[in-house]
């Protein structure tokens, strides 16, 4: 099963409150004088659709590639729910896809789908704007932190923005940049936690040891047999 597909059912969908972190993503977007209306785009990586449902309501049309059927599953789902019937997915990742339209938008959140120049290159080449979200080198966790110290190995925080800056940088192209800070508490019931961290190590690379998973967890339980995870992150939104 595709790694992901394992995340899906624990995985963040579409959420239309005025203070998500969404929202505030829009708004800066609104902020670099990006319109979406009766635009097309295509998402890269479009998950269960966080953004790709907020945004259907004004393109035109949208392609949603991801190498998840079930989170693509889900999107469907949530379309139909929101009577939204202008977005294509594509079961693929990016590499297999074949841009056969020149977008007014490329859009990239959040996700590992865009990892090499190659890949820039491509998504660069299909769109009019191309939009990243993505993390910016600090995803402070306690927890994760210490899972991956019992696994014998080292956290660090993922920072593919910095990447994307390095290419546009080698390509000069001009483009605009906005930092994002966020601080996210969540809560889960234990096992669910358990099933969620011993995720985040497999997608690292590292062996879930479920003992060990269960006793770094165990320091975090509260009475209700729940665990918080507090994590404050960095982000950048890059437009070009």
């Amino acid at each position: 099963m595709n790694k992901w597909d394992k995340k899906a059912k624990n995985y963040s969908r579409y959420n239309e409150e005025s203070d998500s972190f969404e929202q505030g993503i829009f708004k800066a977007l609104s902020s670099l004088h990006v319109d979406f209306q009766n635009q097309t785009l295509l998402d890269i990586g479009c998950g269960t659709g966080v953004y790709t449902l907020h945004l259907a309501k004004q393109c035109q049309h949208i392609d949603g590639i991801d190498s998840s059927k079930e989170m693509l599953e889900i999107l469907k789902q949530d379309a139909k729910k929101l009577n939204l019937n202008n977005i294509d997915t594509f079961h693929m990742n990016w590499e297999s896809f074949t841009c056969k339209e020149n977008y007014g938008y490329a859009l990239c959140t959040m996700s590992p789908a865009i990892r090499e120049d190659s890949d820039l290159d491509k998504m660069d080449s299909c769109a009019k704007t191309k939009i990243y979200l993505g993390w910016a080198g600090k995803r402070d966790t306690k927890i994760i932190e210490e899972l991956f110290e019992v696994h014998g190995s080292k956290y660090t925080a993922p920072n593919g923005a910095q990447k994307v800056k390095n290419w546009l940088n080698k390509q000069n192209k001009f483009y605009q940049v906005l930092p994002f800070d966020e601080t996210k508490i969540r809560k889960r019931e234990f096992q669910e936690s358990v099933e969620n961290f011993a995720w985040h190590l497999d997608v690292r690379g590292l062996q879930p040891d479920f003992d060990k998973i269960v006793s770094v967890l165990k320091k975090f339980c509260d009475e209700e047999n729940c665990v918080t995870e507090t994590t404050i992150n960095n982000f950048n939104l890059i437009v070009w």
